[in-house]
């Protein structure tokens, strides 16, 4: 794997794109409950999630984009995807399982911005390896083109991440850690995936980015209110029907 050529600004340009999907699954999952969550634990598991992230980012990185160049069958790449969907899942259970955080109802959203963390971090990496001419012989390089899929990388990854472990943090809540962890494993490796192909093959994206965009903003706001604390419920239907009120 070539080391990336790209100059410091179409570096910073690759992850400031890749940040901006941070904002769009905060707004997709948590804008609608602003004030019945733990704004700063969120935020903590945001950062904890960009940290961790960039680990993951690089073993994607050194372990299937590499490997994709150099020609290696899925076979033999399957079980990479496989292991780091599957340490990234038992990561997030690790830490959306833990007794406050399960006792205060905070899986959900704590879920759901360490998986924004995760997904940001291996968009930049994505966005580097699409921008850099020497990645592949058939790279275009920094470009126009290369902006927009870049924007289309950061969406799906931050979304689709997000979504997963969101997901898992409300299974969580309901007894089912093992089934939740096995299945959103499977569905990180898929979406990894995706994700990497997109760098040699841009039309390889559709298949993690409208799941990733459906379920971010159909379900996940409802996933959302769902798992808040008995108390934050009633307080979220009174504000409701306040909103209502007023605005009849």
């Amino acid at each position: 794997m070539a080391t990336p050529l790209i100059g410091i600004v179409e570096m910073q340009i690759a992850f400031a794109i890749a940040l901006l999907g941070i904002y769009l699954g905060w707004s997709a999952a948590l804008s609608r409950i602003s004030g019945f969550y733990d704004l700063t634990g969120a935020a903590r598991h945001l950062l904890y999630g960009i940290v961790t992230g960039m680990l993951f980012a690089v073993a994607v990185d050194r372990m299937v984009l590499a490997e994709i160049v150099l020609g290696r069958s899925w076979d033999a790449i399957a079980p990479a995807l496989l292991l780091i969907g599957a340490s990234q899942s038992m990561l997030v259970l690790v830490v959306v399982g833990r007794p406050r955080t399960v006792k205060t109802s905070s899986s959900m959203p704590y879920g759901w911005t360490f998986g924004l963390g995760l997904g940001s971090m291996q968009a930049a990496y994505i966005i580097v390896r699409i921008f850099d001419p020497a990645t592949w012989d058939g790279s275009t390089g920094f470009g126009v083109f290369a902006i927009i899929m870049g924007g289309i990388v950061s969406a799906t990854c931050a979304l689709g991440s997000a979504t997963i472990s969101g997901w898992q943090g409300v299974r969580l809540l309901f007894g089912q850690r093992i089934a939740a962890t096995v299945a959103s494993s499977v569905l990180r490796a898929m979406m990894i995936a995706s994700v990497v192909l997109s760098v040699f093959q841009p039309l390889a994206i559709i298949l993690a980015t409208p799941p990733a965009f459906y379920f971010a903003f159909n379900s996940a706001p409802r996933w959302a209110i769902e798992t808040l604390s008995e108390p934050s419920r009633k307080e979220y239907r009174r504000a409701i029907r306040r909103d209502a009120i007023s605005k009849k």
